[in-house]
């Protein structure tokens, strides 16, 4: 009597209670750009204006009695509208619902990273560097291969650009050039930060001053900004609504996840492009 034969029938399936990890890719971007409009969007509903002032020039000497005339600036504006509504949707039926209470949850959980994931994309696609003089998108200086000089390329064109520097600089690069780093000599040197780069496989805390961050989605270019390059917001937290499709005639949930969102890019020279 073989069990794959003549017992296969009597064979009891065993179902493990833990998923074998889905592949998913860092979300960056995601968390390198300023939320600080999130309350006002709230508040406020669909659209927020943003003044932006520039500027005064520099300040006169003047004699005691000599006149001094008043110098005025106009106020700039930005709108940060939510407009994008991003969704996932995905139908249980009550069989798979009664059977695999954690499957669903799984699932749920894997809408969420859909969610967040196109949140990365949108912007991505809308993160436009200046291209005037002096040109915040810059080619890498061999190939595809990030350099100290890369690093410091951008640095200085932000520097000159008078971006803050106020420890919350990022760069977020794909995967090859974030492993270029590590054949920085003075990155990775015992002299500079004890090896520990070259023992542990991670960076340090920050390089030139950047926060280092890594993800596929960067398709191969290198991003160094300030937070503040682009503005976004979501006006609700994720919504999770379950829907009884048995007045369809079918025995099923339909789960749809979503959330609302908007971004808008304040700056060109807040970020620079390597790439």
């Amino acid at each position: 009597m073989t069990g794959s034969v003549e017992l296969s029938q009597l064979r009891p399936e065993l179902w493990s209670a833990a998923f074998y990890p889905t592949l998913k890719q860092s979300l960056a971007f995601n968390s390198s750009i300023s939320f600080d409009y999130e309350g006002e969007i709230r508040a406020l509903g669909r659209t927020v204006n943003i003044s932006s002032f520039p500027q005064f020039g520099e300040a006169q000497i003047i004699q005691e009695n000599q006149k001094n005339d008043a110098d005025s600036v106009t106020a700039a504006g930005i709108d940060l509208t939510i407009n994008k509504l991003i969704v996932k949707d995905f139908i249980v039926t009550d069989v798979a619902r009664l059977q695999s209470i954690d499957a669903v949850n799984e699932i749920r959980d894997l809408a969420f990273y859909s969610i967040m994931k196109k949140m990365q994309s949108e912007i991505i696609a809308d993160t436009v560097p200046s291209a005037s003089a002096p040109d915040h998108q810059i080619a890498y200086d061999s190939g595809t291969t990030l350099a100290l000089a890369d690093i410091l390329e951008a640095k200085e064109l932000l520097d000159s650009a008078e971006v803050e520097d106020d420890g919350s600089r990022t760069m977020i690069l794909d995967s090859p050039q974030w492993n270029d780093i590590f054949n920085i000599t003075g990155l990775t040197s015992r002299d500079f930060v004890d090896g520990a780069s070259m023992q542990n496989g991670t960076l340090p805390g920050r390089v030139l001053g950047f926060l280092p961050k890594m993800t596929t989605e960067a398709n191969g270019v290198a991003y160094f900004s300030h937070p503040l390059f682009m503005l976004g917001a979501v006006q609700r937290e994720l919504q999770v609504n379950a829907y009884d499709q048995g007045g369809q005639g079918m025995r099923s949930m339909r789960i749809n996840t979503s959330i609302l969102m908007g971004h808008v890019q304040a700056s060109d020279v807040r970020v620079v492009t390597v790439g």
